[in-house]
């Protein structure tokens, strides 16, 4: 014997909710207060409620999904932050719809277009290149939150990490430990989080009276093997320095193995300070000094700021800190 398919009636009656709310409600044809949204919410939850797919053309019906852009799909930034969020969403009721920009502002455009046909009821965005009117239009007719970015918009909420902070944090570390000579390896090309790391480094040293020496920046992507071949490519030049600043923590593993290749001893020759705290940088060898990022809390926190967008609910997002994470790979000059 089949077993009877939920239906919306089912929801408004667990809900304890008119079946006219439970319509207005999927549809937003108008208001539901906050308090009716989470009853409902709880319903669809409980009763692993699916609603139909909206019709071609109902772009307006609810249909308790909601799009995440990332960056790129195999980093483990990227994989933590999609777990907590995922956790979260799925027990208030909500799938994800997941789509790859690729560090690429085109794609993040196609992305939102995407997202957009498929009816998401918000989107979060999970750093990358979009300017804040491309956030801001798409905001006007659905929820957004953004991860990395400072948006202001009535229908934006912006997660915002200060990255400059964190990069003179990192660089004042390396001053403090008797290094003047500080290489960085830098993120993508005009990506934010990798500008304002840079600007950190900047300010860091032009606060100890040092300049910043061009040929000890070297260009990377946030890839381990590009900062391999950029670390390679600064031992070549015989430029000297005794500390390298990565802008990631992939990119730190990537410097290590260069110099480690090369017969340098890290911390011993040169010390290496990463970004991120990736689980994994705390069993690396020598374990990873680093900035951490509140990489399992992001997750968490923009799913329940895009919950409360939903809901109507206004609230103060609270942004976890950056914090300094001294382990093996850095350690005092030997003058």
């Amino acid at each position: 014997m089949s077993k009877t398919k939920t239906s919306s009636y089912d929801v408004a009656k667990l809900a304890g909710v008119s079946p006219s709310t439970i319509s207005r409600f999927f549809n937003r044809t108008s208001y539901v207060s906050p308090d009716k949204v989470q009853k409902i919410e709880e319903a669809i939850r409980s009763l692993q409620y699916k609603p139909n797919s909206p019709l071609k053309g109902k772009s307006n019906q609810r249909s308790m999904t909601i799009g995440v852009i990332i960056q790129d799909p195999v980093s483990p930034f990227s994989s933590h932050i999609l777990n907590d969020m995922e956790q979260v969403l799925i027990e208030q009721g909500y799938s994800l719809v997941i789509s790859s920009a690729h560090w690429n502002q085109a794609l993040a455009t196609d992305a939102l277009q995407y997202l957009s046909s498929n009816n998401v009821d918000g989107v979060i965005v999970v750093t990358g290149n979009l300017s804040e009117q491309q956030v801001v239009t798409f905001a006007a007719e659905t929820p957004v939150v953004v991860i990395g970015y400072n948006v202001e918009g009535e229908n934006v909420r912006s997660i915002h990490l200060d990255q400059e902070l964190g990069g003179y944090i990192a660089t004042l570390h390396l001053l403090q430990q008797g290094h003047k000579h500080i290489a960085h390896i830098k993120g993508l090309n005009n990506q934010p989080d990798s500008m304002a790391r840079f600007k950190g480094y900047q300010r860091a040293l032009n606060e100890w009276g040092l300049p910043v020496m061009p040929k000890l920046v070297r260009q990377g992507d946030f890839q381990s093997e590009t900062a391999y071949q950029e670390t390679l490519q600064l031992i070549k030049s015989n430029v000297h320095f005794t500390a390298i600043f990565a802008a990631n923590d992939l990119s730190a593993y990537g410097a290590i193995k260069a110099l480690h290749d090369n017969n340098i001893k890290v911390p011993d020759d040169v010390s290496v300070i990463g970004f991120d705290d990736l689980s994994t940088s705390q069993y690396f060898t020598p374990a990873l000094t680093t900035l951490k990022q509140p990489i399992y809390e992001l997750g968490g926190v923009s799913a329940q700021t895009i919950l409360n967008l939903l809901r109507g609910r206004d609230h103060v997002v609270k942004t976890p800190p950056i914090d300094l994470i001294v382990r093996d790979s850095t350690r005092k000059l030997n003058t």
